[in-house]
């Protein structure tokens, strides 16, 4: 395990963009700016959360002078860090998570599962754990709705939220980020 000198950057900067909003659907300057950071950059107008997520690892690495692995992924397509994780031995699932919150920590990645559609299909960064749940920075999504159960993945902005263990749903988890 390294330092996580880029994992905890990538957490601080993912706080500054707090408040970042599209112009139009899945549009905006900064919106563009995180889709075409992906390898291959993600088409204009496409949903960007992991995008936003994949812009701050990549550009805390760059500030600090440091290399992301090559394996991971550059990708606007969550289901590629499940997998990803999981391959490399990195994957903690929210049940998992639950029971034991020393398995999460500030800088990894929150992967939610939405059962209508039998995947991973949002993704925020955790910016703190608590016996409860996680608080994130998440891109692509809104303010807390009325129903604070509900994950909403496909937004207006960049958001802080609190994301109780249940939210990441039945099959989702975290990303365990050591660089």
């Amino acid at each position: 395990m390294g330092n996580r000198a880029i994992a905890m950057m990538a957490a601080e900067r993912a706080l500054d963009n707090v408040g970042v909003q599209e112009t139009g659907n899945n549009r905006g300057k900064y919106i563009r700016k995180y889709q075409l950071i992906c390898n291959p950059p993600a088409p204009e107008g496409s949903p960007w959360c992991a995008a936003f997520m994949v812009y701050r690892y990549v550009t805390a690495a760059s500030e600090l002078g440091e290399d992301i692995p090559d394996s991971f992924p550059r990708s606007a397509w969550c289901p590629d860090f499940a997998r990803w994780a999981k391959k490399e031995g990195l994957y903690t699932p929210q049940v998992s998570a639950r029971e034991d919150t020393s398995l999460v920590r500030e800088g990894d990645i929150a992967l939610f599962y939405f059962k209508a559609l039998g995947r991973i299909a949002h993704c925020g960064i955790v910016t703190e754990v608590l016996p409860l749940g996680v608080w994130t920075v998440e891109g692509n999504t809104s303010p807390e709705p009325e129903d604070v159960d509900l994950v909403e993945r496909d937004g207006d902005g960049v958001y802080r939220k609190f994301r109780n263990w249940s939210e990441l749903g039945k099959y989702g988890g975290f990303v365990r980020i050591d660089f």
